[in-house]
């Protein structure tokens, strides 16, 4: 990270290792959801190059954010995953959403003086990432890149939406149901998951503190999933084998986000 960066970042990322100093960003996942909202051309990537920092490391179990620290920089996930998360005066701890590649690290906490949660990698986690004032400067510039921000946003806000159903009304089937079904649509919009199975990243405490189980009633949920034949699994492989069915289960609706354009066309 630059200087004034990194006084501004919590000092857990200055352990992260780089692991190249070619910066090119194709192929992406953040680029492919990027061009899944506007029109996205070889102009536009070299200008989101210009911006951002070496590929970057992060060994499992290394935390990326602190709650209660500053943090200035937007980290967009290449390859592995984390966890958002608060650990409560007991001991607990509510997981907020899971991080996926494609995902921004950094987002929504650069806008507020402190971190609200704290992040930690779950996997070994590459990223690529970029000073906030840097990628500010950019949507100065390019408009476009603002909006894709903000309907990027406006995902994250319907996936917590439904974080707050399933906590507040769904049943632990129901849960669990949607749970693998988010996780599932995630990987398929950057290339990551077939069009009925995938690899569950997460381990069954991980998967407890995000859905508010036990561990050992998370293990019947599955188990009861498997019993209805909604899924079926083996290692870490999830095959969706009812997608239907599951999908009623959870009251799952696919969706979509909507191309950015303005009045006058598509950007």
């Amino acid at each position: 990270m630059r200087t004034g960066d990194a006084e501004n970042s919590v000092g857990a990322m200055s352990i992260a290792a780089e692991t190249t100093q070619d910066p090119s960003l194709a192929g992406h996942p953040f680029v492919m959801r990027l061009s899944r909202l506007m029109e996205f051309s070889a102009a536009d990537l070299e200008n989101l190059e210009r911006i951002v920092e070496s590929e970057r490391l992060v060994k499992r179990r290394q935390d990326l954010v602190v709650i209660g620290s500053a943090y200035r920089s937007l980290c967009f996930v290449k390859d592995g995953y984390a966890i958002r998360y608060k650990l409560l005066r007991s001991g607990k701890r509510q997981i907020l959403n899971v991080i996926l590649p494609g995902d921004v690290i950094g987002f929504p906490v650069s806008f507020f003086d402190r971190s609200m949660y704290s992040i930690v990698a779950v996997s070994d986690l590459t990223y690529n990432s970029c000073p906030l004032d840097s990628y500010v400067r950019l949507c100065c510039e390019q408009p476009q890149f603002g909006l894709a921000l903000s309907w990027l946003a406006a995902h994250e806000a319907a996936i917590y939406a439904e974080h707050i159903v399933d906590l507040g009304r769904r049943t632990p089937l129901e849960r669990l149901a949607h749970f693998l079904l988010e996780v599932h649509a995630r990987l398929l919009a950057v290339g990551r998951a077939e069009a009925a199975s995938f690899q569950l990243p997460f381990s069954q405490e991980i998967m407890a503190d995000a859905l508010g189980l036990s561990v050992p009633h998370l293990n019947r949920v599955m188990q009861q999933l498997r019993a209805d034949r909604l899924i079926t699994s083996r290692a870490r492989i999830v095959e969706l084998t009812d997608m239907t069915g599951l999908q009623t289960l959870a009251q799952y609706q696919p969706f979509g986000l909507a191309p950015i354009s303005t009045a006058g066309g598509r950007f």
